[in-house]
This record gives C-alpha cells, sequence and structure tokens, in this order.
C-alpha cells in the first residue's frame, strides 16, 4: 500500500479551509441591502453659497436654514448683499427670486420685487421633491435690471421610515440570509 506525501493532505486542508471560509462570509455577512450615496464636500445644501460679480462689485452669500433641507417642510432662504470690495452694503438694490427644479418646473415668489434692507432679504419655500434646484436672483436698481445670478442647491432624499430589517434581531436576519 502506498502512502501519501503529507504535503498533499495539507494542500486540500487549505483549499477545503478556503471554500469553507468564502461559504460562510457569504452565508453569515448580509447581502447590501442599504446603499450609501455621499455628497461632494462643497455642497451647497449644507453651507453657504456665494456668488460674485467683479463688473458689478457685487458679493451674495445664500444661506439656508436649516443647512440641510427637508422634502415638505418650510425652509428659510437667506441673502447677504454686499459689495466685492469692502463688504459693505450695497445701497438701492431690490430683488426678485425664482426657483426651478430637475423638472423644469419655475416658481416665483410672488412675482414682485423684494426690497433689499441692509443688505439683506430672505424667502420661505417649501421644496416638493428632492434632487437639484436652482435658484435665480434678478437684482435691481430702482427699476433698472441691474445684474443676474444664480445658486445650484441639492436637496436630499429623507427617508422617515426605518430600513426593513431594523426590528429584526440577529438570527432572525440570519435565517432570513442564509435562506434567500
Amino acid at each position: 500500500m502506498k502512502t501519501k506525501p503529507i504535503l498533499m493532505d495539507i494542500k486540500y486542508v487549505i483549499i477545503f479551509s478556503l471554500f469553507f471560509n468564502i461559504l460562510a462570509l457569504s452565508i453569515f455577512v448580509p447581502k447590501s441591502q442599504y446603499l450609501a450615496y455621499s455628497q461632494p464636500g462643497n455642497n451647497s445644501s449644507t453651507s453657504s453659497n456665494v456668488w460674485t460679480s467683479e463688473r458689478n462689485n457685487l458679493n451674495i452669500t445664500m444661506t439656508l436654514m436649516p443647512q440641510v433641507p427637508i422634502i415638505d417642510q418650510k425652509i428659510k432662504i437667506l441673502f447677504d448683499v454686499r459689495t466685492l470690495n469692502d463688504s459693505s452694503e450695497f445701497e438701492g438694490l431690490k430683488a426678485k427670486v425664482t426657483l426651478t427644479d430637475h423638472d423644469s418646473r419655475l416658481y416665483k415668489f410672488e412675482n414682485k420685487i423684494i426690497p433689499i434692507y441692509d443688505g439683506k432679504f430672505s424667502v420661505e419655500y417649501i421644496f416638493p421633491d428632492d434632487g437639484q434646484h436652482r435658484i435665480l436672483l434678478q437684482l435691481y436698481k430702482n427699476t433698472t435690471p441691474f445684474t443676474v445670478g444664480s445658486f445650484d442647491i441639492f436637496i436630499p432624499h429623507s427617508s422617515k421610515q426605518p430600513p426593513p430589517n431594523a426590528n429584526k434581531d440577529f438570527f432572525t436576519q440570519f435565517f432570513d440570509n442564509f435562506f434567500n
């Protein structure tokens, strides 16, 4: 009778253990049911957004309150209008604000000219859906058009429901993953 070299037995043990580990990982590690998406660091929905015009010596800062907008809740959009050189208030300006969304829908804030006091003004809006939005700002000196600026903002998708497996314990999830 011929005996097998010990190296052959070790080789089979290693192959079997690798196969078993891969199989165990595929069973015990849950399937990726939840994907996470990140947004670029310069996301305008979480910080101030600045628009400048060197030609008109103008600096406009837009800020959202709350900083991260929530769908179907009132958002205050604040604007601060300053001169570019010395950050003083720009005198005698008025504004019109228009909002567009990713479906090309337009919303004009009461379609009227909004007075700017002490370089500041604001509007309130309820975003009906998530996605990319653009705020168009038209500035007027008295009644004469002065300049147009725009701000891009992203409204994240908000889910108020817990994930489907949030209330399941470890063993329930294990057997669900094992048989599916």
